[in-house]
């Protein structure tokens, strides 16, 4: 069977499923993330060149192989779940936030409205999401509010408050979810990153400053909302 044969047989017989938003999203992350790391002045055209015909015709196939085996697999449910992969990594969500947050400090849009008072961020997301996230100054705590800014992730407007703790930058992303969650750390490029879930909103951290002092930022958070209740 030659490659013409087996892309027919591909095309004809294998099963398409349309993947999850959350899974788009991460793919796109990981292809921008890739292009921004491969060297300048590595073209693919120069990779190619490098490559006999006859590997290409070996690489065709076994990619196209894989593919096959990839569909079958999931067809008849011998592998997890999208949902379930990603809850188990998380990576592809953290490498998103981390991109956002990244990509706000470089482009010098880090904060849309500029304000280290509660009652004048939080009417700002009035009319903007379709949700009102709590705001809160940590100044107290040594964690000062330096405004907000709307970022997409996922594909659905969510906020973002900014504090700053020593001269270190800090993204808080907020958004609703169902259920509770305790707090968990993750690490991506660098950053440290903490997640929890409590009173119908998702909470996601993103510093480059130490995990411990994230901890601080939520045990700080937590005792601020306990007292507004």
């Amino acid at each position: 069977m030659n490659d013409d044969d087996l892309s027919r047989l591909i095309r004809e017989q294998a099963t398409h499923h349309k993947a999850e938003s959350r899974l788009r999203a991460a793919i796109q992350t990981r292809i921008t993330l890739a292009s921004a790391a491969q060297p300048t002045g590595a073209s693919p055209a120069s990779h190619a060149t490098a490559l006999k015909p006859s590997h290409w015709r070996e690489f065709g196939w076994r990619t196209a192989l894989s593919g096959f085996v990839l569909g079958v697999a999931l067809t008849a449910g011998l592998m997890p779940s999208t949902s379930r992969w990603i809850q188990n990594l998380d990576k592809p969500l953290s490498a998103e936030l981390v991109a956002d947050h990244v990509r706000a400090l470089q482009t010098g849009a880090l904060i849309q409205v500029a304000s280290t008072d509660r009652h004048t961020v939080k009417p700002w997301f009035q009319g903007k999401l379709d949700f009102a996230p709590t705001v809160l100054n940590l100044a107290d705590q040594g964690f000062p509010l330096q405004g907000a800014r709307i970022e997409q992730l996922e594909g659905r407007n969510v906020a973002v408050l900014v504090y700053m703790h020593n001269h270190h930058v800090i993204s808080l992303f907020v958004q609703p979810t169902d259920g509770q969650q305790p707090a968990k750390r993750l690490q991506q490029r660098g950053f440290n990153l903490l997640n929890w879930a409590e009173g119908g909103m998702q909470y996601w951290l993103v510093s480059d400053m130490d995990a411990k002092e994230l901890a601080h930022f939520e045990q700080a958070w937590q005792t601020e909302v306990g007292q507004l209740h």
